[in-house]
């Protein structure tokens, strides 16, 4: 009985020490919202992040958060203070929305038509800016076409890459677009960088278009390849046009600075490389102090950091922090080698989990209608994070850590002679060691390298050697 009252101090510590790394290393977590049905009434505050899928969502109400919705048609008439991300087949923004952070899009047809103070990110088969629409700071656009009204406006800059591009809005700063198909009937506020490439190949290729089904149900009309200018249509700075047909001559015309037209460059003409040997300095001799104040702070802050760590694991979990130390110090090679496989393998799995992750929850959010995402994105998403943070601090302290300690002990027995072994000296020692040799310039880091490989090794091997006992 007085065993386990004297244990559960320890692990409340244990479990407060947990909460704090990982509320420490993702910032302030709140919980979100997952309203039922698929509509926000106009009547509805939400003071959250909003998940919210269904066949039609319709939000009319407000978010004072993240909006994230996704459904066959979404369409917003409510505000988004925050950024909205918004997936589906149609996807509607009307003119009584608006979204106070970044918009992002991904969809078969968008429709904007409301204000978005930040910047908006789409992609679609087409989009139609409509003439109440207008974005703030810029607008970046991939897709097959995009048409952008009269009186619409973006506030800074215009990229889009798009097999055509029909402008008529104003764009505030520099236009650059990349498309075989290019009509401009707008205004550009200062530069415009126009990319129609190799006009003859896109006509022979354009064609079919007009008649694939996937196309033609979005896009009202499909034009052809090139570059026509409108007679009101004005360019403030200067142009660039890229194009097999000399069509500067429409430029001139309403182009207030200069007109440079070049021919497309061929993929596979090799490009010159730039001679950076004249820019290269001659290393400073002399250090400044500054210099070594701040590699002094990042030394105290190092061992600080190791050491107190340390202390809590030898205090806290010293036998299962042993078990890690003994499995690398037998095997160092192996642990090396293992360190390696499991960092390839966690890195990668950040790379393709959470994509994985957000796609089945689309797909997940569409098949339930909305009522299994509080589970996927709360519960699964919660415990998926849980895991990368431990990962990550598993990599980045608690590896190196292992491998001082483990210096430490290796040193203090083979130059030492010390017959026994002292937990806080083998501590205190290689830490000091690995910080001093991480701080080494140019070379320390292959060290520090080392020794995140060896520690996170150690967890393999710890666990492969429970394994085997138990068999």
């Amino acid at each position: 009985m007085k065993k386990q009252v004297d244990l559960k101090p320890r692990w409340l510590i244990i479990l407060s020490l947990a909460f704090i790394a990982v509320l420490g290393g993702v910032g302030t977590v709140s919980a979100a919202e997952f309203p039922k049905g698929e509509t926000i009434p106009a009547s509805q505050t939400i003071d959250d992040d909003v998940f919210i899928s269904g066949a039609n969502v319709v939000v009319d109400g407000t978010v004072n958060g993240i909006l994230f919705a996704t459904g066959q048609t979404v369409t917003i008439n409510g505000t988004v203070n925050g950024d909205a991300v918004l997936m589906g087949e149609s996807i509607i923004v009307n003119e009584s929305a608006h979204i106070a952070g970044n918009l992002f899009i991904g969809s078969a047809e968008i429709v904007l038509r409301g204000s978005v103070d930040g910047s908006m990110f789409g992609g679609s088969s087409a989009m139609k800016f409509a003439r109440s629409a207008d974005v703030a700071r810029n607008m970046f656009y991939g897709g097959f076409s995009l048409t952008t009204e009269t009186d619409s406006l973006v506030g800074r800059d215009l990229f889009v890459a798009a097999y055509q591009a029909l402008l008529s809005g104003a764009v505030e700063r520099d236009l650059r677009a990349g498309a075989a198909a290019v009509e401009l009937n707008g205004s550009i506020g200062r530069n415009a960088s126009i990319d129609v490439g190799e006009v003859e190949e896109s006509t022979e290729s354009s064609t079919w278009m007009s008649f694939n089904p996937w196309i033609s149900k979005y896009v009202e009309q499909v034009v052809q390849p090139g570059l026509r200018v409108a007679d009101n249509a004005s360019i403030a700075g200067n142009t660039t046009l890229t194009s097999s047909v000399d069509a500067s001559s429409q430029l001139d015309q309403i182009a207030a600075g200069s007109v440079i037209y070049q021919t497309p460059v061929p993929y596979s003409e090799a490009q010159p490389q730039k001679d950076f040997s004249g820019e290269v300095k001659s290393f400073q001799k002399e250090i400044p102090g500054q210099f070594l104040i701040n590699k002094g702070l990042t030394f105290i802050r190092t061992f600080i950091k190791l050491f107190v760590l340390g202390a809590l694991a030898l205090w806290l979990l010293a036998k299962p922090f042993k078990k890690l130390i003994d499995a690398a110090y037998q095997q160092p090679m192996a642990s090396f080698g293992w360190g390696f496989v499991l960092i390839a393998v966690g890195f990668l799995a950040v790379l393709i989990v959470p994509l994985v992750f957000i796609m089945l929850g689309i797909l997940i959010g569409f098949l339930s209608l909305g009522s299994l995402l509080s589970v996927w994105f709360g519960l699964i998403g919660t415990s998926l994070l849980l895991a990368a943070m431990l990962f990550f601090f598993a990599v980045f302290a608690i590896s190196k850590l292992l491998a001082a300690y483990m210096f430490g002990k290796w040193l203090m027995k083979a130059v030492f002679k010390q017959t026994e072994e002292k937990d806080w000296l083998n501590l205190l020692v290689g830490v000091l060691l690995y910080v001093f040799i991480r701080a080494i310039p140019v070379i320390g880091w292959l060290p520090a390298l080392a020794a995140t490989l060896i520690g996170t090794g150690a967890f393999w091997l710890a666990l492969a050697k429970t394994k085997k006992k138990k068999a």
